[in-house]
């Protein structure tokens, strides 16, 4: 008797530990707001992204080579173009030569603000919740820098709702 007591004793503490490893509490995930940062603009001039606080930002990382972030542009455009969404800022940051970028944008008559890097913007997509590294990435940014939306795929007509908190 006594050992089939310790036998059901085990097997209720093993399968306690082996339920409490295969579903862990799940932690809230700290908020993340928007650092300082800065990059060039097509100009060569240095643009810091403060300049923008207070404003709500769609901030969107992609490159002249990735064929999602050539198919978002034009929605990109069309929400920066949008007068009826208030103060909103469209900003993309180009992971490419300067070259390339800017015959891109004249190309598809991209008119919102690009920013462009190199290794500096992976890591700065990377610091902003991406670490798959992947392209496209958009973060949604709240006028207090919150970073409450990101998306690592492209994004389409259907997510405005959701990266803009609209129910």
């Amino acid at each position: 008797m006594k050992i089939l007591k310790t036998i059901i004793i085990i097997s209720s503490v093993s399968l306690l530990v082996i339920y409490l490893f295969m579903n862990p509490v799940e932690q809230e995930e700290e908020p993340m707001y928007l650092s300082s940062f800065s990059l060039e603009n097509l100009e060569g001039e240095m643009i810091n992204i403060d300049q923008y606080k207070g404003t709500p930002l769609i901030i969107n990382f992609w490159a002249t080579w990735c064929s999602p972030c050539r198919r978002e542009m034009p929605l990109l455009n069309a929400i920066h173009s949008d007068r009826n969404i208030n103060d909103l800022t469209v900003i993309g940051i180009a992971i490419d030569e300067p070259e390339l970028v800017r015959d891109f944008i004249n190309e598809l008559g991209i008119d919102f603000p690009i920013l462009v890097g190199q290794g500096e913007a992976y890591d700065l997509m990377k610091d902003l919740g991406n670490s798959s590294i992947t392209l496209p990435y958009t973060i949604f940014v709240e006028p207090d820098g919150l970073i409450s939306w990101s998306k690592s795929t492209e994004i389409k007509y259907e997510d405005l709702n959701a990266m803009m908190g609209v129910e």
